[in-house]
């Protein structure tokens, strides 16, 4: 490696960035470049300064562009590199936790108990370099922890090719143009460094022409000016119209150090190059045939081929740079690689290395490797351990002699990532989808890429013609396969007729057991709902769960759908149990996408149950595991229930930083209808809190353009239709509201959904009081307490005797307008939800009374994230387990519980419960 010189102004900005993490501001910085500039010899130099600032922990890893399928081999690196704190990350790893880990949310969790372990007071510097090489979900996990940093002292600095930009996942590149991230681009050294350079290298008399001239042909960059000028002293270089000769590359120098040693050391550095940057020395001797290989590795270590790590049992050897490393791989040779990775695949225990090693080894098509890969990949799927199956399923397209069965695999690979949510990976493949013949699977497959993209539009043509082509001889697979894919496009468009055909389809076609069948079941469950048909998607829920031989985690989602059934139905706590249980064990099990929307509908029955405090939590959870979801209708499901209780409680900030979140569904002209409603009602509920019904009927307005009525308008399920008809009236359309309202109110009496009728009730007077038919109005309160005499729903119940109350005090009934005013200031008191309390007592104030100050107090000056963290700590729960619950890191709690102390002015956690409960 060339000697450090310059960057003087990269330096100072990495101590800028390292002290502002040091005072609690966590920073994340990418520093790019080509291929040699310099990245590695930066974090070096700035990671070895002495005495700058106190010296911090570094834990650090490397990606490699062999072990990009590696699943979490970065996360190992970092595990190892931190001593005895990574036991735990590195159990998870290995798969030693007690908990089986899977997922990157998990893993991620494990990430932040790791910084959490190191931080002792000096700081934490994270160290990934060729992040373009590093395996995805090691990735996703490092991202997930780094995002859930709010006051951690961490720097962490991800070295990567300038030219990998476009391959880097979307969640990373969003990370580093966040609050916490910089970049740091790495150019050539100008001309001073490279006389500076030149000085450090022996070369005496260099000039500044001479330095202009080698800036020039090198472009400065530090390791290609360095073998120049080894070998090349500058009066060799030939007239100065000449261009510069070339300078052997890297490869041509670590050739000369190989050939220089001996074949025994020759045979274990290869050996060592094939198993990857970091190997077992036992491992890398035996398939080197090197029985003392002690020897061997002092030779490598002293030509500065191999370091060897003696820290822990076995010894491991690694190269003292990514390019070493790729110099001795590539001068293998194709014949020598091929020979190791075979020798290797016989060596290593599992049997996700050895495919990976025989896929290196493979030369040509090889169909008994892709069946390999492909029956390994069908068993990652039926653990639903999506990424895997996906990945080895295109390895298997690629080494497939068939074409079409080539394009099948990859096909497949496709439709598994859509599934799982993650539609920026699939989206990907859409290129090589498109170059792909036409056919049913071919289309069905750009109609799901178009469903993630929110283009409903494009979808509906594309499966159209999908189902149109599947026949004659059609794969049974494959008509399921387009029949749910067309089944979820309608569910997005919220049209119930169709996701239920669709769906009966799918499952119909779909072998029972099978993650597509189950998943085809959850739909056609949601379908039958919408379609008000909830006691017919209850007892085939039922039946699903009933089967015999149906493993668990298959009948996951359908649980889940069942317990949004039973929320739409008003039995909370049957809701709850299902949600509760179905986000648990989805959450150990790493099934993403099914643990977010089970926790998300969990904190909406919360909700409304009135536990506003749980559904803060449970809400903050979907949200974390969803942060980076691109499946646009999980997204703004998710984010839209989390701006309930923030909403309800005047926390506007969080409220409209969970609006933000959805501006992607926002900005769609042809979105579907499912991500447009979950977007206005979160709208609508801030207009509403606010106090602002002209923001509420343009929130909802659209909704009313839908094609598609029956999930729209079916009771309980988008309940908007009550805030659209109060801020009709707020604004003076009166009329307008009384003729909504009609047939919304036949169908929830059909129904005979109490909560809705509640909540239509409490409109329609409002309604009859503004239309100056005070008659009509008492009768309609009547009957909105009325259907809420027996249910808990404090906040719905609430509302009403806010809205009765103040049209009976504006009829001159003072006492009674008094005693229902008063009872829906304790409900809003209890709930924290400070604007509507607010206006309970503006309301008894205007009837000559005051109201109860301790009731009037609200908690709406701790933040929603400050007010979850003190109530888990008020219930003895340590920081830790708090960090946890929320999936952030320790010192995210402590930064919380650091504000609320202050705001509620205790000084200890044993203060808390009587300030909570005062507040």
């Amino acid at each position: 490696m060339p000697p450090f010189v310059g960057r003087q102004p990269e330096l100072a900005l990495l101590r800028a960035r390292l002290a502002a993490a040091l005072a609690g501001q966590p920073q994340v910085v990418r520093i790019e470049g080509p291929a040699g500039i310099g990245k590695t010899a930066l974090i070096e130099h700035f990671l070895h300064e002495p005495g700058v600032l106190p010296a911090p922990v570094v834990v650090r890893a490397s990606g490699e562009d062999t072990e990009s399928l590696l699943v979490y081999g970065v996360v190992e690196q970092l595990a190892r590199s931190a001593g005895g704190s990574g036991r735990g990350l590195l159990a998870a790893v290995s798969g030693d936790a007690p908990v089986p880990v899977h997922d990157p949310v998990s893993m991620g969790s494990r990430i932040l108990e790791l910084l959490d372990a190191l931080d002792a007071g000096a700081g934490v510097v994270l160290v990934v370099d060729d992040v373009h090489w590093a395996d995805l979900p090691s990735i996703q996990a490092l991202v997930f922890a780094l995002r859930r940093l709010v006051a951690d002292p961490v720097l962490a600095l991800l070295a990567v090719r300038e030219d990998a930009g476009a391959e880097q996942p979307d969640a990373l590149r969003r990370l580093v143009s966040g609050h916490l991230g910089s970049v740091l681009r790495l150019r050539g050294l100008d001309e001073q460094d490279l006389r500076d350079l030149a000085a450090e290298l022996g070369v005496e008399g260099f000039e500044m022409a001479a330095a202009q001239r080698l800036r020039y042909g090198t472009q400065g960059n530090p390791l290609h000016a360095k073998a120049l000028l080894e070998e090349f002293p500058p009066g060799e270089w030939g007239p100065v119209e000449h261009p510069l000769p070339p300078p052997r590359s890297f490869r041509l120098l670590v050739a000369d150090r190989y050939a220089g040693r001996s074949a025994t050391t020759r045979r274990l550095i290869d050996a060592a190059a094939v198993l990857g940057p970091h190997c077992p020395l036992p491992l890398a001797a035996t398939l080197a045939e090197v029985e003392q290989p002690l020897p061997a590795v002092d030779e490598a270590a002293r030509a500065g081929l191999l370091q060897v790590s003696e820290a822990r049992q076995p010894w491991t050897l690694s190269f003292p740079h990514p390019l070493v490393r790729a110099a001795v791989y590539d001068g293998l040779g194709p014949a020598g690689r091929h020979v190791l990775h075979l020798a290797a695949a016989e060596l290593v225990g599992d049997t996700a290395t050895a495919l990976r090693h025989r896929v290196a080894a493979a030369a040509e098509p090889d169909e008994r490797l892709a069946a390999d890969l492909t029956a390994f990949a069908d068993a990652e799927a039926r653990r639903q351990a999506w990424q895997s199956a996906a990945a080895h399923l295109v390895d298997a397209s690629r080494l497939s002699p068939d074409p079409d069965e080539a394009r099948r695999r990859v096909l497949q690979a496709v439709v598994w990532t859509v599934l799982r949510g993650d539609a920026g990976t699939a989206s990907g493949f859409r290129t090589e989808v498109e170059s792909i013949p036409r056919g049913p699977l071919r289309d069905a497959v750009l109609g799901a890429l178009a469903t993630a993209a929110d283009d409903p539009v494009t979808a509906q043509r594309l499966l159209a013609d999908a189902w149109r082509d599947r026949r004659p001889d059609p794969e049974p697979e494959v008509e399921a396969t387009v029949a749910l894919l067309t089944g979820i496009h309608h569910f997005g468009r919220l049209d119930a007729a169709a996701t239920v055909e669709w769906c009966r389809r799918a499952v119909a076609a779909s072998a029972p057991h099978t993650a597509l069948h189950a998943t085809a079941q959850t739909y056609l469950l949601h379908g039958l709902g919408y379609a008000g048909q909830v006691a017919e998607s209850l007892a085939t829920a039922a039946a699903a769960e009933e089967q015999p031989g149906a493993p668990n985690r298959l009948w996951l989602n359908p649980r889940s759908a069942r317990g949004l059934l039973r929320l739409v139905e008003d039995d909370l706590d049957g809701a709850c149990a299902d949600l509760h249980s179905v986000a648990t064990a989805a959450r150990q099990l790493g099934i993403l996408n099914t643990a977010a929307f089970s926790y998300a509908y969990l904190a909406r029955a919360e909700y409304v149950a009135g536990r506003w405090d749980d559904a803060l939590v449970n809400a903050e959870r979907a949200v974390a595991i969803n942060l980076e979801s691109d499946l646009g209708f999980l997204q703004s499901a998710v984010v839209g229930i989390a701006v309930l209780v923030p909403a309800g409680r005047g926390d506007w900030a969080t409220a409209e930083a969970h609006v933000a979140a959805m501006t992607r569904q926002a900005g769609a002209e042809l979105g579907y209808e499912r991500s447009r409603l979950a977007l206005g009602m979160a709208r609508a509920r801030i207009g509403e809190a606010r106090g602002d019904p002209a923001a509420v009927v343009a929130a909802l307005q659209p909704v009313r353009e839908f094609a598609h009525r029956d999930a729209t308008d079916e009771p309980g399920f988008w309940p908007w239709q009550d805030l659209y008809a109060e801020a009709l009236v707020g604004v003076g359309r009166v009329d307008e509201a009384d003729d909504f309202l009609v047939p919304h109110e036949r169908l929830a009496a059909e129904r005979g959904r109490r909560s809705a009728i509640a909540r239509l009730a409490r409109a329609r007077g409002r309604v009859e009081a503004a239309a100056g038919r005070p008659e009509g109005a008492e009768r309609a309160f009547a009957a909105a307490l009325a259907a809420t005499e027996d249910i808990e729903l404090p906040f719905e119940r609430g509302r009403i005797e806010l809205a009765a109350g103040s049209f009976l005090r504006r009829a001159g009934q003072r006492r009674r307008a008094a005693d229902l005013l008063s009872a829906g200031e304790r409900r809003f008191a209890q709930l924290g939800a400070g604007p509507y309390a607010e206006r309970c007592a503006k309301e008894l104030a205007a009837s000559g009374l005051k109201p109860t100050a301790r009731l009037t107090r609200d908690r709406t000056e701790l933040t929603s994230q400050e007010l979850v963290v003190a109530r888990l700590a008020a219930e003895g729960r340590s920081n830790r387990e708090i960090a946890d619950e929320l999936v952030v890191s320790i010192k995210t709690i402590e930064y919380h519980l650091r504000n609320a102390f202050q705001k509620l002015n205790v000084t200890s956690r044993r203060q808390l419960p009587d300030s909570l409960d005062a507040k």
